[in-house]
């Protein structure tokens, strides 16, 4: 085989005058199974390309959710300090005893 059998037997896949010829029907139904396989393949791409789009969007709003929480715990941990508390329980009329506690044995 040379190179214009080649080349004419290339154009003719192209221009689908490959699939007339009567000895040629016969590959139809491959022809077709090939062209399924590649409608799948290419859903398959565009699928996983989606699925990777997702999962960096959640892996940024978990980083996101992080910074929120611990922020958060600080906050609240802040608010567990002695002089904080004294604070709050001011305004109710409590306040802290300057007499250490005793302790009363039986």
């Amino acid at each position: 085989m040379n190179r214009k059998d080649s080349s004419n037997t290339f154009s003719s896949i192209l221009k689908g005058e490959f699939i007339a010829e009567k000895s040629n029907t016969r590959l139809i139904p491959f022809l077709l199974m090939l062209v399924v396989l590649g409608l799948i393949n290419i859903r398959y791409s565009f699928h996983a390309e989606n699925l990777l789009r997702r999962s960096i969007l959640i892996e940024k709003e978990v980083a996101a959710l992080r910074l929120n929480y611990i922020t958060t715990k600080s906050e609240l941990m802040s608010m567990y300090r002695r002089s904080v508390i004294e604070e709050l329980v001011d305004s109710q009329g409590l306040n802290t005893s300057l007499v250490p506690p005793e302790i009363i044995e039986k």
